[in-house]
C-alpha cells in the first residue's frame, strides 16, 4: 500500500484529525486548513461500473460515488452513507483498495458489493440538482470509463483494481 494512503486511511479510521494544508497570505500571515477525505465506492456487476454521470455547466464527465467524511465517521460508514445518498443502492464495503491519494483532494477507495441494482437519486445531489447541475446514478460498461470521462485518474485505477481481483459475476450480493 502507498504510505500517503495507509496513514490517511488509518489515521481517520481512527478518528484522528484530517491531515491540513497551511496556506500562506502574501507570505506574512498562515493558516491551517482542514482538507475534507472523500470516501468513494467501487462498485462493479457483470462488467459494468457504477458511476455517476454529471453534467455541470455545460460539461459532461462521471465519478464514482462518494463524498466527504463526516465528522465522527468512519471511512467505510461514508463510504456507504454516500453510497446509498447517491444511487440508492445500500452495499457490503469490502477492501480498501491500494490507490495512489491525491494530496490537494485526498480520496480513499473500496470495493463494495451492493444488494440491488436499481439506482435512484437522493440526498443533498437531489436538492442540489437543476438543469445547470445534473446527476444521473448509471451503470456503465468498464469499457466505456473513457467516453463516459471518468475522473479523477485514481478513480480509473481503483477500477481497474476491482476488475481485475473480483470474481466475475452477474448477480447482486444477497
Amino acid at each position: 500500500m502507498h504510505v500517503w494512503s495507509e496513514i490517511l486511511a488509518r489515521r481517520a479510521v481512527a478518528g484522528a484529525d484530517l491531515p491540513s494544508r497551511r496556506l500562506a497570505d502574501r507570505g506574512r500571515a498562515w493558516c491551517t486548513v482542514v482538507v475534507r477525505i472523500r470516501s468513494v465506492a467501487v462498485v462493479t456487476l457483470d462488467e459494468r461500473v457504477l458511476v455517476v454521470k454529471r453534467r455541470r455547466d455545460g460539461r459532461s464527465y462521471c465519478v464514482l460515488p462518494g463524498g466527504g467524511v463526516e465528522a465522527g465517521e468512519d471511512l467505510r460508514e461514508a463510504c456507504r452513507r454516500e453510497l446509498l445518498e447517491e444511487t440508492g443502492l445500500d452495499g457490503d464495503v469490502g477492501d480498501l483498495l491500494d490507490v495512489p491519494v491525491d494530496q490537494q483532494t485526498p480520496a480513499v477507495y473500496f470495493a463494495v458489493r451492493v444488494t440491488s441494482t436499481a439506482v435512484s437519486l437522493g440526498g443533498p445531489e437531489l436538492r442540489r440538482a437543476s438543469a445547470r447541475n445534473e446527476y444521473e446514478p448509471s451503470w456503465v460498461a468498464a469499457t466505456s470509463l473513457d467516453e463516459e470521462g471518468l475522473v479523477p485518474d485514481a478513480a480509473r485505477q481503483a477500477v481497474r483494481i476491482v476488475l481485475d481481483t473480483v470474481e466475475p459475476t452477474s448477480e447482486p450480493f444477497r
